[in-house]
């Protein structure tokens, strides 16, 4: 019951990609992706979040620093790509009725 309440109470610190892709609108999405200089020109609505952190990845920020952003990155995707796939449904219909985020 411990490990569950620390699991559970650990679960928003995860797949923030996806909270942001899911939650925000396509707007700021697009804003924080061009303040992070990224080369993406458009993000799939499906799998959004482990998308949303490949272009932050794919970046020309200075700021980032990938020794320690790397592996926050990659574990966050990891995480996302299991909160994307929940939202499986959701996502596809809005990919079918909106297309890709568009970031330029």
């Amino acid at each position: 019951m411990k490990l569950l309440s620390t699991l559970l109470a650990m679960l928003p610190l995860t797949a923030c990609g996806t909270m942001t892709t899911l939650s925000h609108s396509d707007r700021e999405v697009a804003d924080k992706l061009k303040r992070a200089n990224t080369n993406c020109q458009a993000l799939p609505r499906v799998y959004s979040g482990v998308s949303y952190d490949m272009c932050k990845l794919n970046s020309n920020s200075e700021s980032i620093n990938f020794n320690w952003l790397l592996g926050i990155y990659l574990l966050d995707s990891v995480a996302s790509a299991a909160t994307d796939t929940i939202a499986l449904p959701a996502t596809i219909y809005r990919q079918n009725e909106n297309g890709n985020l568009r970031i330029n």
